[in-house]
């Protein structure tokens, strides 16, 4: 099961403890997931549809609960247009009929209103039902279970609504930017308009705004996991950064020290990594040729030869008294000052 259809079964379990919250998740589902048929008469039926068996029922009780009538529920075949391997998957239907107060609903849910004395069916939230706080949350869930759908936080942080009308997606970015910092982009795509969210913030807060605290706690564990990887690979590459640039900033001081002696000596000094040297007499040559050298300057010189691979810092630990990365650089600058005056 992905992850959205997780957070959707962890929504259709939450039971709306108030009558207004029942009427406003009611309301949020049926603006997107309902469809009214003209019976005749002026009469209206409803038939709401979803993929999702837990929030199929969960409305069916919800509904029922709420306007004490019987919701009929019919299962079909749905075939998702794009799939590749024609998969069919159930559709629920639920009818709604003149018997079982589709009028009132409609009308309790604001989808039908009365403007100069006529009917009219609105395509935007019905502000007055979305007046609280904890109706706002309940509408949101009703969406969410209607029309929404998350990606798995472990590849990506994505939550959007797909709706098709564009008074219904403008109106649901309003209300979701009336909770403290929080905010929805919009986009048409095709024929449907997009609500969406991208920040990992976000998401987390929307989740717990709707009700899905154990979706939200997952949610941060991998927020936390991801973060804590990313900073120890960080460390890792600024580690082999550091040590990169230490042993090329060595090899060059390598070669000053080398040009200092060979210059005093008169002659060429064989490498101390040349298999066929003797260490011992290449470190005489070197401490010969760098006899003249001021006293500081001998030292850090004479301990990177012996350690070339050394940081600054621990060059500066070795010496007696110890000094400071800033003080061995200094001294290094004017070892190269003096190679390049030769």
């Amino acid at each position: 099961m992905s992850f959205s259809q997780d957070v959707k079964g962890e929504l259709a379990r939450i039971e709306p403890a108030k009558k207004c919250c029942m009427l406003a998740e009611i309301a949020g589902f049926l603006r997107v997931s309902s469809s009214v048929k003209l019976l005749g008469g002026g009469k209206f039926g409803i038939v709401a549809t979803t993929e999702n068996a837990a929030t199929a029922r969960h409305f069916k009780v919800l509904i029922e609960s709420y306007f004490r009538n019987k919701v009929s529920m019919e299962i079909g075949d749905s075939q998702r247009p794009g799939s590749r391997n024609r998969r069919v998957r159930n559709r629920y239907y639920m009818n709604i009929g003149p018997d079982e107060k589709s009028m009132q609903i409609l009308r309790e849910t604001g989808i039908l209103l009365i403007r100069e004395g006529d009917d009219f069916f609105s395509d935007g939230i019905y502000q007055p039902i979305v007046k609280s706080k904890c109706c706002k949350r309940a509408y949101l869930r009703g969406m969410f279970l209607s029309c929404g759908t998350m990606s798995d936080p472990r590849r990506s942080y994505h939550l959007e609504f797909v709706l098709d009308k564009e008074q219904s997606a403008s109106d649901l970015k309003k209300l979701i930017g009336t909770f403290t910092d929080l905010s929805a982009g919009m986009v048409k795509r095709g024929e449907s308009y997009v609500v969406y969210m991208k920040k990992a913030a976000y998401i987390s807060d929307m989740l717990g705004i709707m009700g899905a605290e154990d979706a939200m706690l997952e949610l941060e564990s991998i927020r936390v996991n991801k973060s804590m990887h990313g900073n120890v690979r960080r460390m890792i590459n600024c580690d082999e950064a550091n040590a990169g640039r230490t042993v090329q900033a060595a090899g060059e001081q390598m070669d000053w020290i080398k040009k200092i002696a060979e210059d005093e000596l008169g002659r060429e000094i064989e490498s101390l990594s040349d298999e066929e040297s003797d260490p011992d007499e290449t470190m005489r040559l070197y401490r010969e040729g760098l006899r003249y050298l001021p006293q500081p300057l001998r030292e850090v010189a004479l301990l990177r030869l012996e350690r070339p691979e050394a940081s600054l810092t621990e060059i500066g630990e070795a010496l007696a008294p110890p000094i400071g990365k800033a003080a061995v650089n200094k001294r290094f600058a004017k070892i190269k000052a003096i190679c390049e005056k030769l």
